[in-house]
């Protein structure tokens, strides 16, 4: 296997189409850094970032239900230039994901299978390591939120900033290989609606939003149903059409390929 330091995970949706068609925008992606949110009031005394998290588990279900999903398979659907995309996105506790993204003819597989990861686009397997895999071991995670700590990663509520008009708290999390990344919170709902990554690319540094939205429940607990993502003046829409959880996926799903 070819090793590399850059890694299209489930998140970079849109990064993984734009590289793979490669029509990225010849502009830096410095000059599209979104704009930033102003911190409106201070966050209530003795309120945690801990709690916050706490409150959105509580949200979705509850922490019992949220511990008891073994595993989980997502589909979701949208179009990126044109072209119908869908995305397919397998998880099993505690930590083994696949993700295969496809449109058009082309077709992308990101596999983690616990202990390695690597990257599938037609014939090539790309190993990923370094920091990047420690990316995606923390996405593969499937019960990270409920002891972020142990993946060392610190938590820090930094105060309430609106997006969309709505109050929300913002953490920011850090992990120990020097991966920062921040959330967003409703202070009404206690639902996460965003999430913001520093992403790196052959193209650049840039940041890139991702906005939550339409939860519903499944089984007992609530999922976003509509995503959008964008960095800079890319945007996609994703909705999601299923979610299905403890269907007994095996191991052999998330096995990687000699």
């Amino acid at each position: 296997m070819i090793k590399v330091n850059l890694i299209l995970t489930a998140t970079l949706l849109i990064v993984a189409l734009i590289t793979m068609q490669n029509t990225f925008a010849q502009d830096s992606p410095e000059t599209y850094l979104p704009e930033v949110n102003v911190t409106i009031k201070q966050v209530p005394e003795g309120l945690t970032a801990n709690d916050v998290i706490y409150n959105y588990l509580e949200a979705i279900g509850g922490k019992e239900k949220f511990s008891i999903v073994e595993d989980r398979t997502t589909i979701m659907r949208g179009e990126i230039m044109g072209q119908n995309l869908s995305i397919v996105i397998k998880q099993k506790a505690p930590n083994k994901l696949k993700q295969s993204i496809r449109s058009g003819e082309m077709k992308q597989t990101i596999l983690y299978d616990g202990t390695k990861g690597v990257m599938i686009i037609g014939d090539k397997n790309t190993e990923i390591d370094n920091k990047e895999l420690e990316k995606l071991k923390m996405q593969a995670a499937m019960n990270f939120l409920l002891d972020p700590e142990a993946y060392g990663v610190s938590l820090e509520l930094t105060g309430i900033e609106t997006v969309d008009s709505t109050d929300c708290y913002k953490i920011e999390l850090t992990s120990e290989v020097g991966t920062n990344w921040v959330q967003f919170y409703s202070i009404d709902s206690g639902l996460k609606i965003k999430e913001v990554k520093e992403i790196e690319t052959t193209q650049g540094s840039f940041q890139q939003e991702t906005f939550y939205g339409d939860y519903k429940e499944v089984d007992g607990l609530k999922f976003p149903f509509k995503i959008k993502q964008s960095f800079g003046m890319q945007t996609i829409e994703m909705n999601v059409s299923s979610i299905k959880l403890n269907m007994g996926l095996k191991d052999s799903v998330f096995e990687i390929p000699e």
